[in-house]
């Protein structure tokens, strides 16, 4: 139950990121259209904001919101390199 915290927040910080014109050009090879680009950003946040249910699930009141910001932190660090490193798999040849 502590993991899913992180894999929301990744998921999350994944649709922020493709939310951007120059991430989503990348992977896709166009701009977001105004309607992708408002469902990409309430996706985050609603990811986002649900992580916070299984972080107090898990841990309680006490260490469940640690435990939040910490998958906060750890998605946003991951989503990071996965935008900004992994390369675009159409770019193979």
């Amino acid at each position: 139950m502590t993991v899913l915290p992180l894999i929301l927040s990744i998921a999350a910080f994944l649709s922020l990121g493709l939310s951007t014109d120059a991430h989503h050009r990348r992977r896709f090879g166009a701009g977001p259209t105004a309607g992708r680009r408002r469902a990409l950003r309430s996706a985050g946040w609603v990811g986002l904001g649900a992580a916070f249910v299984p972080a107090i699930l898990a841990q309680g009141w006490v260490f469940g919101p640690i435990l939040w910001v910490a998958a906060i932190m750890a998605g946003a660090a991951i989503a990071f390199l996965i935008l900004n490193l992994v390369p675009d798999p159409r770019s193979r040849a």
